[in-house]
């Protein structure tokens, strides 16, 4: 029966305008969603095809490892009523100002604020900001999958904490398969993307010598501004206005230069692009996916 409600309500939303800041019905879905499952106290279904089903967890016996959180700082970041800042491990949500970035963040309230929690640890501690590392459950949610697995959070899953990148791997296929949340697409689809991620030499002495090759494969002039290329980190560029003539290529280099006719400059003190994998997400004015090179 509650299947059934469930689907019903979910037309329902299909009659909702769409705005600027808030443009998917799958958006709406899952905080739908996560209402309910807060209600009830139940957990949601991991359809993914992975081999653990996380939502039969069984966190009663851990009482003494519980931690209220106090405060959601963004979609991959909360404070415990004890004071220490949590970064989830495995995941990137999108930055303040980016595309998706209240999303993420009011989608982990509606899970986790005011909420208590149990902490598992993997090898690393501590982030280079002082930030625990911790794969986070609330009543037998894994919420470090979830947030990948509806289309919140892109996976950054680095050696040496991967007890769950299978899983996660498989979290963020299914969303991407699905077009879920981040990975909504553009109707830019002519646009052919190569990165030369290992420089020669020294990266850090030769930071022009990894770039990213842009190539305009369809019939239309395109116009680049606020489009964006973003690795699996942090790191962002934002194009200003320019036009991307059909047959002709961009490439964008990872330090300082001059711009000038098909070559731009991220302006980067460091190398941007890990030699051993990594992945690039370009995406329209909208934020909407355009293409992504995953290595």
């Amino acid at each position: 029966m509650k299947k059934d409600w469930i689907r019903k309500s979910a037309k329902r939303y299909q009659t909702i305008e769409k705005n600027n800041h808030m443009k998917f019905l799958l958006i709406f879905l899952a905080l739908f969603l996560l209402s309910i499952m807060a209600a009830g106290g139940c957990g949601l279904f991991y359809q993914y095809g992975s081999e653990h089903d996380y939502s039969q967890l069984d966190t009663s016996g851990l009482k003494d490892k519980l931690f209220t959180v106090s405060e959601v700082v963004d979609g991959d970041t909360l404070t415990l009523s004890n004071g220490d800042r949590i970064r989830l491990l495995g995941i990137n949500t999108p930055e303040m100002g980016m595309y998706f970035y209240l999303e993420a963040k009011e989608v982990l309230e509606i899970m986790l604020l005011g909420k208590e929690v149990v902490l598992e640890e993997d090898v690393s501690d501590r982030d280079m900001y002082g930030r625990k590392l911790r794969y986070v459950f609330q009543e037998g949610l894994f919420v470090n999958l979830e947030m990948l697995n509806r289309g919140f959070a892109n996976i950054y899953t680095c050696p040496p904490d991967v007890r769950y990148a299978e899983d996660f791997l498989a979290a963020e296929r299914y969303a991407r398969e699905n077009n879920l949340g981040l990975w909504e697409l553009s109707d830019i689809s002519a646009v052919r993307i190569e990165v030369h991620y290992d420089a020669p030499g020294n990266d850090n002495e030769n930071i022009n010598g990894e770039h990213v090759i842009l190539e305009n494969t369809g019939e239309e002039i395109l116009d680049t501004v606020d489009w964006t290329i973003k690795d699996s980190g942090t790191n962002i560029y934002t194009f200003d206005s320019y036009d991307f003539h059909p047959g002709t290529r961009i490439v964008l280099f990872s330090g300082k230069g001059k711009d000038g006719e098909g070559s731009l400059y991220w302006n980067s003190r460091r190398p941007v692009w890990n030699n051993d994998f990594d992945t690039l997400y370009l995406r329209d004015k909208q934020g909407l996916l355009m293409g992504l090179y995953n290595y």
